[in-house]
């Protein structure tokens, strides 16, 4: 770029090669209109401004000038609101360049902030991260002599010395990368994390632990994940997208005549989500988005390519290639406790095993016809996590899980203690569980036999011993709704699910066909299954009421 243009046309040419003006409007055609309108002169005078005012300090000083597109500005309203922010982006759609911005703006504003780069390789560091921060910095920090706070030294072949700066505030910055060990960020105190592409879940996990302190104290510590996901559907995105709500979408210029994603109307893709997950957030980068980026190039460069490529290239789309067994769980089947209605039948229901915890869940059946999840056990704040994201699709067991030793009496004096005395309609228990037999002194007798027995009787029944595939068909069932158009009462799903369940919220975001009956987010669902093949409904005193009478 020109940043010294000799003559009025070479002042012209810089102007109209500057990407961003053909996202304002400004082309050959639009400047000759405006000197037939206008004048030459006054186009002249307004061109040099244009140079000099708006171009030149964007290239000179980003900080303070760069041009900030629409959906930097969404993006930077969801990290206000959020502590964590998924920038799902197509190739070139400005996801480093905001992520560079947004940081930088952070690190000025908040005295002595610690902010952590993470990067795939310390050279992919150097190549992308690094130059990008370098570029964001006030111009006059870029050259500053080094005292005994601040410390900036940069060079393209090296990036910054020791992988670090500090400005003048005391804010301070450090690249890391995935190949070094995360307890490297033992002891640090962030105030942000920026992960740049294929984060391992691990990394996520561990910094999530070093955010805590400044969420509270000063009002930060966010999680910013940039990536365009090359790899599929990661656990670091199913974290944020499974589930998720569509709340805004685009138009999509490379897909007019594609069949769009579920939630989307044709010709479009999704832009904003809102997360299953409390403060957590998702936006798309389109590359058609990106003022800085030419939309011709990028249509030729994805010519002749298949959907799903130009969906992931373009748009920053992926699908769960596994098969996401409830695809259209998500926010709006969750409400809070205090929203569960007061009034109905409850049912409850069990899957025992030996090797870990039994998995419990209590369901309300409502007058209205709707039912409600409204307890758990083990439940995610008491006991932690029934299963988390690995490295592998299945997922790995989670601290809920960890047998403690209990008997069938304790389970059965800790149910009863959970329920605190409401009124129970009917137990249910996994069929095979429950009718197996067991070995005792009297011999042969099964786990609802046993459940049965003094002191604390409770009474199960076998659940249908319908298939895998049958139940989750009749979960999704009580879940659909028309995901395209608001929730209201004619269009609403029949099944919810309360944010204290937070294991079964997990469960359903997670479980997959992956690893077949190892996977390791199945148990939960087995029990809900149970539950709803069951076929239950609000029982009052007219249910079971004799009706009609005479003679024939």
């Amino acid at each position: 770029m020109n940043l010294e243009p000799k003559t009025p046309e070479e002042l012209l040419e810089t102007c109209l090669l500057w990407p961003p003006s053909r996202h304002l409007g400004i082309t050959r055609e639009f400047l000759a209109d405006q000197v037939a309108e206008n004048g030459q002169e006054h186009v002249s005078a307004w061109l040099y401004d244009y140079f000099y005012k708006r171009l030149r300090p964007s290239y000179l000083d980003p900080y303070r000038h760069t041009v900030i597109p629409d959906h930097w500005k969404d993006a930077a309203r969801l990290l206000a609101d959020n502590d964590r922010l998924l920038i799902s982006g197509g190739n070139r759609s400005g996801k480093t360049a905001f992520s560079a911005w947004w940081l930088m703006q952070l690190l000025m504003e908040k005295e002595n902030s610690r902010i952590a780069c993470f990067s795939m390789t310390a050279a992919s560091s150097i190549r992308d991260q690094q130059p990008a921060m370098f570029h964001m910095l006030p111009i006059e920090f870029k050259h500053i002599k080094k005292t005994k706070t601040t410390n900036i030294n940069y060079s393209q072949k090296n990036g910054f010395t020791d992988g670090t700066f500090i400005l003048p505030n005391g804010s301070q910055v450090f690249f890391l990368n995935y190949a070094q060990q995360p307890d490297i960020l033992e002891g640090l105190e962030a105030d942000a994390v920026w992960f740049d592409e294929l984060v391992p879940y691990h990394w996520v996990e561990t910094a999530e632990y070093r955010l805590i302190t400044r969420r509270g104290s000063r009002g930060t510590g966010k999680m910013l994940i940039s990536a365009t996901p090359v790899t599929g559907w990661t656990p670091v995105v199913n974290d944020f997208v499974a589930g998720a709500k569509i709340t805004q979408q685009k138009e999509a210029s490379l897909l007019q005549t594609s069949p769009p994603p579920s939630g989307c109307r044709p010709g479009h893709m999704p832009y904003i989500g809102e997360c299953v997950k409390e403060s957590s957030g998702v936006i798309w980068f389109h590359s058609e988005m990106n003022p800085f980026q030419s939309p011709e190039e990028m249509k030729r460069s994805l010519s002749g390519e298949n959907t799903v490529t130009i969906r992931l290239r373009a748009y920053g789309w992926c699908e769960k290639a596994t098969g996401n067994w409830f695809p259209k769980f998500g926010k709006d089947h969750v409400v809070e406790p205090e929203d569960v209605p007061a009034e109905g039948t409850n049912f409850m229901c069990v899957d025992p095993a030996g090797s870990r915890n039994w998995s419990a869940l209590w369901l309300r059946c409502t007058p209205d016809g709707r039912m409600y999840v409204y307890r758990e056990w083990p439940d995610k704040e008491t006991y932690g996590e029934w299963a988390i994201p690995g490295d592998k699709v299945e997922g790995q067991m989670g601290p809920a899980q960890k047998p403690e030793g209990r008997g069938i009496n304790e389970y059965k004096e800790l149910f009863l203690e959970l329920e605190n005395g409401e009124k129970i309609e009917e137990r249910f228990i996994d069929p095979r569980a429950g009718g197996s037999q067991q070995a005792t002194k009297e011999g042969g007798i099964t786990l609802i036999e046993m459940l049965a027995d003094e002191p604390n009787e409770m009474w199960f029944t076998q659940a249908p011993g319908l298939n895998v595939d049958q139940g989750v068909q009749q979960i999704n069932e009580a879940m659909a709704y028309n995901t395209e158009e608001p929730v209201t009462m004619i269009n609403e799903p029949k099944l919810y699910v309360s944010r204290d369940c937070g294991n079964l919220i997990d469960c359903l975001q997670n479980v997959s066909s992956a690893g077949a009956d190892k996977n390791k987010f199945k148990d939960p669902i087995d029990v809900l299954r149970y539950l709803i093949t069951s076929d239950l409904s609000h029982v009052d005193e007219k249910t079971f009421a004799a009706t009609g009478g005479g003679t024939y």
